[in-house]
């Protein structure tokens, strides 16, 4: 068996179906489908029970997966290792930061990096999911947290506030309303924290949710467009001018925002160099961030 094998019966193993082994390792259904066929027939062991229900690991597939487990761990820590002895500033680093802090804010750091140092490829990745940096899914992480990940070491650049904003015609024609008599636009993810601090203390349950969406930005356009109010982190908020504050950043729904990178790779010469200088550069940014700043008037 090679680690080429172990990577097909992890991925099937741990999606219970061909198509979602096929998206994890970026091939296509037919060519798992194969893949799985001629390990099982190479090596004479039948590792999957083909069920309705998906793809069923027998007895012989859960030792092969905990095998392959255990060995993309060693590839993963040998891999690590390797990049941290690296005291070059040449080659790639993979960044992941959220949707809006990727569009609004990062831009120009990484541009002035990117001039700075030409030999350097970043590879960013936007998404709000928390990325896996022992599994180097990313390098470098850049994430909206209370409390980071023992398994990292970082630094927090500052506190990142969030704040209720409108249009100036929306809240002339509904300023007097009741919080809950207000239309309200958000983010998918935001339902997990918002009502633990802001609906249950103003008592919302029965507000009207007009739109939500896995997109800040798609968020704040609907906001701009006179929606309703929204939920938007405050250098978001602040900074555009067809959306002004409902109410001032409350204290408890603030977060922290923080730099973060596996422990391996604190001596990697670009990967500290990236990390330092983003921090420099969102740390000047920490009044619009914290929404401490002069926000935009409509």
């Amino acid at each position: 068996m090679e680690w080429d094998d172990l990577k097909i019966i992890l991925a099937i193993g741990r999606a219970g179906s061909l198509s979602g082994a096929a998206r994890s390792l970026s091939l296509n259904h037919s060519t798992v489908f194969r893949r799985i066929n001629t390990i099982e027939k190479k090596l004479e062991v039948r590792f999957f029970e083909r069920l309705p229900k998906g793809y069923v690991l027998t007895d012989a597939g859960e030792i092969a997966m905990s095998t392959a487990e255990k060995v993309e761990t060693q590839v993963h820590d040998l891999a690590r290792e390797l990049v941290g002895k690296d005291l070059r500033l040449q080659g790639a680093i993979r960044v992941t930061a959220p949707e809006g802090v990727s569009l609004k804010l990062l831009g120009p750091h990484l541009a002035r990096f990117c001039q700075v140092h030409p030999n350097i490829h970043i590879d960013l990745i936007v998404t709000s999911n928390a990325l896996q940096l022992a599994q180097r899914e990313a390098d470098l992480a850049i994430r909206v947290t209370s409390k980071p990940p023992d398994s990292s070491i970082g630094k927090q650049i500052c506190q990142f506030r969030f704040g209720l904003y409108a249009t100036k015609k929306y809240l002339d024609n509904h300023g007097q309303a009741s919080m809950e008599s207000h239309t309200w636009v958000m983010t998918e993810d935001s339902r997990d924290w918002f009502p633990s601090v802001i609906w249950k203390r103003l008592g919302l349950p029965n507000a009207r949710v007009a739109l939500s969406s896995n997109s800040t930005m798609a968020v704040v356009n609907a906001a701009r467009e006179g929606v309703g109010v929204a939920i938007l982190p405050c250098f978001l908020g602040d900074s555009d001018m067809d959306l002004v504050r409902v109410i001032e950043p409350p204290d408890d729904m603030a977060l922290e925002l923080w730099l973060l990178m596996h422990p391996d790779l604190r001596h990697t010469a670009r990967v500290k160099a990236l990390m330092q200088f983003l921090f420099e550069g969102l740390e000047g940014q920490k009044d619009l961030i914290e929404g401490s700043g002069t926000p935009s008037q409509a």
